[in-house]
Order: structure tokens, then sequence, then C-alpha cells
């Protein structure tokens, strides 16, 4: 027999089926920060993963000063590339700007955030401390799945290296990659240096 509150409904107006934060009155919002140094597919997912945990996605992006205070090392990106490129994303509702590596909890409450996002990875300053302890001991870190396969290193080493091993599960004409990396097409006549070949147009 159908109650009067109808199907699907749990007898106060609300869906059974709506994701619980989707039924708070207040948004639940979602801190995920990093570098994101040559933003890639697996940040995008990470990104992704943190907007389906909450209303309001914030994302903090670390400057390049900060970033080599902390690890030792400038990203390739500069700050304001990686600015652009966070914001690009679509699983991003707030950008903030010029965070500290190690998240500050007093700022995480003044910008009204309900837990921090990281995926399954530590994340370690150079002292080798986790640098989402204090979230931790506050039961306000939830933990997303790493993408695996990427990451901002691999790319930088594939590039350094000019590396064909992540191809090898493709079936790839060798003798077609030969001809195409040493053909003249692939020199640029002005500086008679060699450049991957790709289109022009990018389809949207």
């Amino acid at each position: 027999e159908t109650g009067a509150s109808g199907s699907g409904s749990n007898g106060h107006g609300e869906s059974v089926d709506e994701p619980q934060h989707k039924r708070s009155k207040k948004p639940i919002r979602a801190w995920s920060d990093g570098v994101y140094d040559l933003m890639h597919y697996g940040h995008a997912n990470a990104l992704r993963q943190a907007k389906m945990l909450c209303d309001v996605s914030v994302v903090g992006v670390s400057t390049d000063e900060e970033v080599y205070r902390a690890k030792g090392v400038l990203p390739v990106m500069n700050t304001e590339e990686r600015y652009t490129a966070v914001e690009g994303c679509k699983w991003v509702d707030e950008m903030v700007k010029d965070v500290p590596y190690a998240p500050d909890m007093r700022m995480i409450d003044e910008l009204n955030i309900d837990f921090i996002v990281h995926g399954e990875d530590v994340a370690v300053d150079q002292d080798g401390n986790d640098v989402y302890a204090a979230a931790k001991a506050q039961g306000r870190f939830k933990i997303i799945k790493r993408t695996e396969g990427v990451s901002t290193t691999d790319l930088v080493g594939r590039m350094l290296l000019m590396t064909k091993e992540h191809h090898t599960d493709r079936d790839i004409d060798e003798s077609k990659i030969h001809e195409l990396s040493t053909g003249p097409s692939n020199l640029d006549p002005k500086t008679n240096v060699k450049f991957l070949t790709t289109s022009r147009k990018i389809i949207q």
C-alpha cells in the first residue's frame, strides 16, 4: 500500500534516493588543495570525486614560492598558469589563491569548510610530517581514490626521456612512428629543430 507521502519519500517530503548532503539545508563545502602542475586527467578525476561528495567544491592552489619552500622544487607551470588551469575545471566551484602547502585549519574554518578531500597517497612536508594531520585529528578528512598511471612527475619524465613505454599497450606501427619522428616535415624551418606534429584545431 502506498502511503500519503507517496512512493520514494520518507514521509517528510524528502526523497529517500537523494544523497544526504543534497537533503541538508546547509550546503556542504569540501576543500581540496594542491600544486596542480601540468594539470592532467588525474587531477581532474580527483576534483570530480571531491565534487561528488559536496555541494560546493573549494580548491586551494599554492604559489611557486610556497611549493619551493615545502618541496624544494619549482613547478613546471608558474602560479598564474596553474590558477587558470584549475579555474577552468568544471568540478571547481570556488578557487582560493596563495594557500599554504599544509592546510591552515583556521583558514579552513573561515571558509566554512566541512571537510578536506585528498587521495590515498600521504602528503608530507620537507620534514616528513603529514600535512593533513590536523584535519584527520578533527575527523574532517575524506579519502578519494587516486588515479593510477599518471602523475606530473611521470609526465615530466616522459618529456625529458622521450620514452615510449607508455604506448606499449597500443597497437602502433613502429615504422610509422620512425617516419613521423625523422621526416623533414618535423623540422621547424626557422630553427631546424624537430617538433611534434599535431592538429591546429581543438574540438570542444
